[in-house]
């Protein structure tokens, strides 16, 4: 599979939602990454340039297609294209033992499959939702969320609701630096 060519369908252009540098430093200080780093659609590098050294990415408009990226990396860190984020998941789980998405949050829960794909891989170690997509710049009024994925986690899911224990939690990670 292609990014730009699943299906026959060219890239869409309401997949390229961009993520504020608050909001992807956050989650960066949250998970505290190591090692190799894969932004897996970097865009305007929100989550590329918070990453540590050893990092790498792919970006379709550069003609680094994801899904021909097989190397193995500690990390996939970022926020997927929406039509095609099953898609993306597989492969993350592939390539990757963390994974963490900034997704609507229906679209970990929307489908079976997706649900059966999480446990059998690992788990959810953590998860922050923001709310309202519109409480951290995206397009949209509905529920988003950043999801890190482990392989083998079968541990409790440490929860973050809202976008202000989000943001206070982030204050707490950088005071405590």
């Amino acid at each position: 599979m292609k990014q730009g060519t699943f299906f026959d369908i060219p890239v869409n252009p309401k997949d390229i939602v961009y993520t504020q540098s608050l909001v992807s430093k956050g989650i960066i200080d949250h998970l505290k990454p190591s090692g190799v780093c894969l932004d897996p659609c970097k865009g305007d590098g929100s989550f590329y340039n918070h990453f540590p050294e050893g990092k790498l990415y792919c970006e379709i408009e550069e003609g680094k297609d994801f899904f021909d990226f097989t190397d193995k990396v500690d990390w996939v860190i970022g926020n997927p294209p929406y039509s095609i984020f099953e898609a993306f998941l597989k492969h993350s789980f592939e390539i990757s033992d963390n994974v963490s998405f900034l997704v609507p949050t229906n679209k970990i829960w929307q489908r079976q499959i997706i649900m059966n794909r999480i446990t059998q891989w690992g788990g959810v170690k953590s998860m922050i939702i923001y709310g309202s997509g519109s409480l951290i710049g995206f397009p949209f009024g509905f529920s988003v969320g950043n999801f890190h994925f482990e392989k083998g986690y079968k541990g409790k899911t440490e929860i973050i609701m809202g976008m202000n224990e989000a943001m206070k939690k982030q204050k707490q990670v950088s005071i405590s630096i």
